[in-house]
This record gives structure tokens, C-alpha cells and sequence, in this order.
């Protein structure tokens, strides 16, 4: 498995690597580089010494043809590696020269430079130099061979330097490395010693800069997974205590359905159970419709034709309008909003179904939709029920409030999930008058798409 510690490590390696062969190419031109490299120094200063270094009896000297003269410390230079000669430049006489040196120039022309040269069948490298008069002039030369050898040796030395060197900076880099990812181990261990249910945020402090964002993404992730299971927990409580009622009701029934000793009695009983668990069943899907519009993302969003989307709710309630001989209008005009289809279905369900349930029997619900001028749409749903108190309307959002006084036993949940997804979908919820001057109606405006 790539691990960031190791990626890391690999580069700097490479990068040091890189690095050394850079350096030791480098050292290599410098040494072998004509006329500045390193050699050709070496054999241009000892040139240049050797001539401020001649005695002065030979610069002023005139010596005849048979006159020779020897330096001192003649015998210091290998003839085998090393040669020089001094020449009088006037008439061309060789002075003084090494025991190995031939008798002819190193440098044919007596320039002054450097030069390669072929000696005893070998490659040389030369060198010459003349004084400021113009009268004397020292060559040097030096086999190739033996320039090879000083590289090499100089290249050892470096490679040695080098290497030592690339040792030291690998174990800093290592510690370097290990201190740097010291936070990241500091955060694996608090993650992996905490609980399995512990979702409190990760500590901030003490962590670098380049570890906040990731750090801070993991507690948001947190965040949101303590709060999904907060609203798990409180569906499961709302489940637990809203269909405790219900449930002992169905009981109570079936054991007086079984019990009765009359037909009618039984009947009644049956019916009774009937009502309970069609209640029952809408208050389960009602809790189930919650669970999910709590869990919504609110970034899956999409367009949603409200006019084709009223069309088949307000299709799918007329069966329940005509268990109390309820009519339903439906007035639409092309409408669209950005949202979840899913969602807004279950928004118009429950203000259909809230409008349909308080309505008394014979009595009329209209469903209607269709754009704004702003560029966004609303959905409406209007009644000739009862309607609500102004003192009410805010309260009825609420989750688990019912009205008082009315024979309808809801469940409280309906409305309070109007309001969420209307929330979620950054719409407003505006109250309206009923019809017939009864009831009341409810508008939900949406903002335009993109806004």
C-alpha cells in the first residue's frame, strides 16, 4: 500500500540522488575542462611558479651555445610523467630541462598557451609561458595518462566527500521526516483509542498547517455522522412513543373483535380496528417520510415540472377524497424549480392530506402551481375547512402539535415536514385565505432556478 511517509521519502531520495550525480558530473567537468579545468590550472600555476622561481643568474645570463645550466631541484620531476624545458627565445637554445625531456620544443612554435603534444608515442598535455621581456620562455608538459590518474584520484576523494555527505543528509532527511509526520501519527492514535461511538471532534491544536483542512474535513464528517445518528435515535424515540398508543389501540380492538358474542359488536370492533391501522400505517409513513426528508442531501437537487408532479398526487388522493365525498380542483401552468422530486412530493402529500383530513365531508381542496415573476414558482393548497387560528398557523410547523378541538386525530408530523423540505429547498411558506370564505390556504413559493 503507497503511504504519503513513503512517496515522500522515495522523492527526497531520488531528489538526493539526482542531486549527487549532478555534483559529481559537475566535479568531473571541472576537472577535465581545457584551460579552466582543474589539470590545465595546475599545469599552468606550476609553469608560471617555475619561471618566477628561476634563478636570476640564468635570467641575466647570456650563455654561448655550449653553456648549459640545471635548476636545483631538477631532479624533483618524473620524466616519466612530468617534463619542462626553459629556452632562450632569441636564438632558440634550450637552458634547462627536465632528465626526461627531449631536446626538441614541447612546443614547436614557442607560443604561449597550452597545447596537446605527442611525446615518446604518448599524449601529452603542454604548456608554456615566457617572461615579460620576452627573452626566456618555460613549457610544461604532462602525459594524458598521469592527468587521468590525478582525476581519478581527485574524483575518489570527492565520491568519498560525497558520499559520506549523501549518508549524513539521508539520516537528517529520516529524522526530518519522522518529526514532520509526527502530528499525522499523533492523529492516527487518537482516532484509533477513542470509542467506537465517540464522535467528538479531532483536537486542532499543535497540527500544522497543511493538516488543518484535512483535519477539520474529518471532524465536519464527524459532524454529520453524530448527526445522523442523533436523528436515527430521535426517529427511532418518535417511533417508539408515537405508535405506542396506536398499537395498544389494535390490540384492544382485536381482543374485543375476538371476544364480542354479538355480530354488530364485532363488526364495530372490526371497524374500530380498521381506522386504527389505517392511522397507524399513515403516522409509519409519515415517521418514514421524516426519517428520510432529515436525511436529504441538499445538494441533489434537479428540475421538477410542479405541474406534472401535481397532476399525479393530487390523481393518487382522490380515493381518499371520496371516502367523504371531497372534491378536488387542480388549476396548473408550466412550472419549474430545482429540488427533489422525491421530497416534494411528500411536501404536497402532507398539505393535501392535512387539507383533506380537516375538511368536513362534501367540502372542496384546490391545488394549484404555477411560475412567479421573479422566475421562480409556487404551489399552493386552499380548503373550505375549519381553517386556523392566526394565533395557531406559526405553532402548527411544530413537530407533534395537533389542534385542539377538532374530531381528526392526526399525527403532528405532517406539516412539520412541510416546513423542512420547504426549508430545504430555501422556499417560503406564506398563509392565503380558504374558499367559499371558509378554511385556509398555504403557498409555498420557490425561488427562481440558480438563485
Amino acid at each position: 500500500m503507497k503511504t504519503l511517509r513513503r512517496q515522500v521519502a522515495v522523492t527526497l531520495f531520488l531528489a538526493m540522488i539526482a542531486t549527487w550525480v549532478t555534483v559529481f558530473s559537475l566535479i568531473y567537468l571541472e576537472q577535465t575542462r581545457a584551460e579552466t579545468g582543474l589539470s590545465d590550472r595546475d599545469l599552468r600555476d606550476a609553469a608560471q611558479k617555475a619561471l618566477l622561481s628561476l634563478p636570476t643568474s640564468l635570467l641575466q645570463a647570456r650563455p654561448s651555445s655550449e653553456d648549459r645550466f640545471e635548476l636545483p631541484y631538477s631532479n624533483r620531476f618524473d620524466g616519466e610523467s612530468f617534463n619542462f624545458q626553459v629556452w632562450a627565445l632569441a636564438d632558440k637554445r634550450l637552458l634547462v630541462q627536465s632528465p626526461w625531456a627531449p631536446d626538441y620544443p614541447l612546443i614547436q612554435d614557442f607560443h604561449n598557451g597550452f597545447e596537446d603534444v605527442t611525446l615518446r608515442g604518448e599524449r601529452w598535455r603542454a604548456y608554456s609561458v615566457a617572461d615579460a621581456d620576452g627573452r626566456i620562455q618555460v613549457q610544461f608538459a604532462k602525459s594524458e595518462a598521469q592527468l587521468r590518474t590525478e582525476t581519478a584520484a581527485r574524483m575518489r576523494n570527492g565520491l568519498a566527500f560525497l558520499s559520506v555527505l549523501f549518508l549524513i543528509l539521508t539520516g537528517l532527511t529520516w529524522l526530518v521526516m519522522r518529526r514532520a509526520f509526527r502530528p499525522v501519527d499523533r492523529a492516527r492514535d487518537a482516532i484509533l483509542s477513542r470509542p467506537a461511538m465517540d464522535l467528538t471532534p479531532l483536537p486542532t491544536s499543535g497540527m500544522p498547517g497543511e493538516l488543518q483542512p484535512f483535519i477539520q474535513s474529518i471532524n465536519s464528517l464527524l459532524e454529520r455522522l453524530s448527526a445522523s445518528l442523533d436523528r436515527e435515535r430521535r426517529f427511532l424515540a418518535d417511533a417508539a412513543h408515537e405508535l405506542r398508543t396506536p398499537l395498544a389501540a389494535m390490540s384492544t380492538y382485536a381482543e374485543l373483535a375476538v371476544r364480542s358474542d354479538t355480530p354488530r359488536a364485532r363488526g364495530e370492533a372490526v371497524d374500530k380496528l380498521r381506522d386504527v391501522a389505517t392511522r397507524t400505517t399513515r403516522l409509519a409513513e409519515q415517521l418514514l417520510d421524516q426519517a428520510r426528508t432529515e436525511a436529504q442531501s441538499e445538494g441533489r437537487a434537479e428540475p421538477v415540472a410542479l405541474d406534472r408532479l401535481s397532476e399525479m398526487i393530487v390523481r393518487d388522493s382522490e380515493a381518499l377524497a371520496k371516502r367523504k365525498n371531497q372534491r378536488i380542483s387542480l388549476d396548473t401552468h408550466a412550472a419549474m424549480v430545482n429540488g427533489n422530486v422525491d421530497a416534494l412530493g411528500v411536501l404536497l402529500r402532507n398539505l393535501l392530506d392535512n387539507a383533506l383530513r380537516y375538511t368536513p365531508e362534501g367540502g372542496r381542496v384546490a391545488v394549484s402551481c404555477g411560475p412567479l415573476p421573479d422566475g421562480g414558482a409556487q404551489l399552493s393548497v386552499a380548503d373550505n375547512g375549519p381553517g386556523i387560528a392566526p394565533p395557531e398557523r406559526e405553532r402548527v410547523f411544530d413537530r407533534f402539535y395537533r389542534k385542539a378541538g377538532t374530531i381528526e386525530r392526526g399525527s403532528g408530523i405532517g406539516l412539520s415536514l412541510v416546513a423542512q423540505i420547504a426549508a430545504k429547498h430555501h422556499a417560503k411558506i406564506e398563509w392565503g385565505p380558504g374558499l367559499d370564505g371558509h378554511g385556509v390556504g398555504i403557498t409555498i413559493a420557490f425561488p427562481a432556478s440558480g438563485a
